[in-house]
């Protein structure tokens, strides 16, 4: 079992890292040239500038450690094996890089280390604020020192719930009955979402195409502030085999306890009638 201080400093030094890339990815802020990823995804040079930085960290403070990103690892000799390590830490430089590339600020570093095959701590720097989010397994969430929070809004009128884009598959018909019942944002980042939803801004978040750098560190943030989040047919996240993970699609449903059940039924019922 992994000692309270050994956590405490991993979640030290992901909010270090996050602080670092924010800072790396602004000097590139403003419209920058993009090119296309195998699965036609954008990528730009501030990606992987930042990516770099916090690898190189990572190698030098914690060489046994393996690492997984969004971005190709170039110097794959400098960590340890995904299959073989007790931590793997896990990427994504620029969540956001279409906002990011076009001049927009909605865009955020999010970092998390992984044991067992789930998250104990992580970071997320927030471009659109400069807040720093961060979570520690069982030593709960903050933002800047400040505890994060729940939503304690009841569903209502001006529920709001964060969905992200559909672009490799048909959005799922439960959308139409959301639509009608709740305020609908996307903002082009699915760790914003879910550090935001842990923070109160909105009570429930779903992304169809999410990739496991993309939620790690956000989903421990909705577990510390008291949050549910699991697959989209209810069924637990962890343990994900960091060894195995391909970088597949990871469908996610988040929420306070009480509105997580709610879309989940709804999702349920869908299903069902289609």
């Amino acid at each position: 079992m992994t000692s309270e201080s050994t956590i405490v400093a991993l979640r030290s030094f992901s909010r270090e890292l996050a602080l670092v890339a924010g800072g790396i990815a602004a000097r590139y802020a403003g419209p920058v040239a993009v090119t296309r990823k195998d699965d036609d995804s954008p990528v730009t040079e501030a990606d992987h500038a930042v990516q770099s930085a916090v690898f190189d960290a990572i190698a030098r403070r914690y060489p046994d450690h393996a690492v997984i990103g969004e971005e190709t690892i170039r110097h794959p000799d400098r960590h340890a094996a995904a299959a073989n390590a007790q931590f793997c830490w896990v990427v994504d430089p620029i969540d956001g890089t279409r906002n990011f590339a076009r001049g927009m600020s909605i865009y955020a570093t999010s970092i998390a280390v992984m044991e067992g095959g789930a998250p104990i701590a992580g970071a997320i720097h927030d471009a659109s604020t400069g807040y720093t989010y961060s979570a520690a397994r069982g030593l709960g969430a903050d933002r800047d020192g400040e505890p994060l929070r729940l939503s304690e809004c009841r569903i209502g009128a001006d529920t709001t719930v964060l969905v992200s884009s559909f672009r490799r598959r048909p959005a799922p018909s439960v959308m139409r009955d959301w639509m009608d019942a709740y305020i609908f944002r996307n903002h082009g980042s699915i760790c914003l979402h879910l550090a935001w939803l842990a923070g109160g801004l909105a009570d429930g978040a779903y992304a169809l195409e999410c990739r496991l750098w993309d939620m790690a560190a956000g989903a421990l943030m909705i577990a510390e502030a008291g949050g549910v989040i699991t697959r989209d047919d209810g069924s637990p996240l962890w343990p994900i085999d960091v060894g195995r993970y391909d970088g597949g699609d990871i469908a996610i449903l988040a929420g306070s306890p009480v509105m997580h059940e709610r879309l989940l039924e709804s999702l349920r019922a869908s299903r069902a009638r289609d």
